[in-house]
């Protein structure tokens, strides 16, 4: 990974809180800058869509303001029910060939007008069976891209990748770990969306992001205990290891029986339809897959090896400017941002 000769922010504009990690370029390593969240309101983004504009804007400023940030340069990424990612196999062609043919296979797939979309290619090593080319198109609708720009741009921050979150994780683990042979999967869990980027040495071969997260967690402890969303929030952040309360751990049991079990038919889905092959390991982040117990379960259903993805694996600091136990508690939040963050100004959007 080589970064661009300016500094970027790697901004993570997520449901439940902004995320932000900011890295400086030395000789050998990716250091650490910067790093931080402020926390949303939970009526802020619904379904990744921004419904509060001006509460987002003041989230931000607050925490750009916090961190005491100079950069302008901004990474950002999205997802859920309005990106849509598809692979297809089209005759070998030249680049012009293929920026021509792009828009007609957009088309085949999406609902509404090219006009209303951005969207974006690569195209992936080798071939398939029949000797085409095998080419990995992201779309989104331009309302949504749109938003989130105005956003960052309100704040003096100027964008210069939009990316999309599946893509930023994958980003991050190639960073951190060196494993690239057979099947894993990398599994966000965090608030409103569950994103699953599955990989083949090395390569991402399937996408899929789950409309579920830790909100659904919260509403349930709303419902139970007849409590605000805030106390509910408290409640789950309370849970450390074995010790689950009594009156929580049906309500815990039952979360994590729902999301290890979208996983699983995901998983199942992948295996029996794409591939004559199954996933070997799961990687898991996002702030939900701090739920007591539920990488264990998730292990057991799904018969994988399940690991928790360390961001800062193969990224340095300065033990004088950042906390050890601070990085290891915010770790599982920071799989986006610190994959937007390894970006550089020039990549493809």
């Amino acid at each position: 990974m080589i970064f661009g000769k300016r500094e970027i922010i790697g901004l993570d504009i997520g449901s439940n809180a902004i995320k932000l990690v900011e890295l400086k370029e030395t000789k050998n390593a990716h250091q650490l800058k910067n790093i931080g969240e402020s926390l949303l309101n939970p009526d802020a983004i619904a379904d990744k869509a921004i419904v509060n504009p001006d509460h987002v804007i003041d989230s931000l400023t607050e925490l750009l303001e916090d961190l005491r940030i100079k950069t302008k340069n901004v990474v950002i990424s999205i997802s859920g029910n309005s990106v849509i990612i598809k692979k297809v196999s089209l005759p070998v062609m030249n680049d012009d060939e293929l920026r021509q043919a792009i828009p007609w296979e957009l088309q085949q797939f999406i609902p509404q007008s090219i006009e209303d979309i951005n969207y974006d290619f690569q195209v992936l090593p080798g071939e398939d069976s029949e000797g085409r080319m095998e080419v990995l198109i992201a779309a989104a609708k331009k309302d949504l891209t749109n938003d989130y720009m105005q956003i960052v741009n309100e704040v003096g921050l100027n964008p210069v990748v939009v990316d999309i979150d599946l893509f930023a994780l994958e980003n991050m683990y190639e960073v951190n770990y060196s494993e690239i042979d057979g099947i894993l999967a990398l599994v966000n869990i965090g608030a409103t969306i569950t994103n699953i980027n599955i990989l083949k040495d090395g390569i991402s071969i399937f996408t899929r992001d789950l409309s579920m997260g830790g909100h659904q967690y919260n509403e349930w402890i709303q419902k139970e205990f007849d409590v605000g969303y805030d106390e509910a929030e408290n409640m789950k952040l309370s849970l450390m290891g074995n010790n689950i309360p009594p009156d929580l751990k049906r309500i815990t049991d039952d979360f994590i029986e729902s999301i290890c079990g979208e996983i699983k038919r995901t998983m199942d889905f992948f295996s029996s339809t794409l591939i004559n092959d199954s996933v070997s390991k799961i990687m898991i982040c996002g702030g939900s897959s701090k739920v007591p117990q539920l990488g264990l379960a998730l292990e057991d259903i799904t018969s994988c090896t399940v690991e928790n993805i360390n961001p800062f694996r193969n990224i340095s600091y300065n033990e004088r400017d950042f906390d050890s136990e601070y990085l290891k508690d915010i770790a599982p939040k920071m799989g986006v941002a610190m994959g937007l963050a390894l970006r550089k100004i020039g990549d493809k959007e």
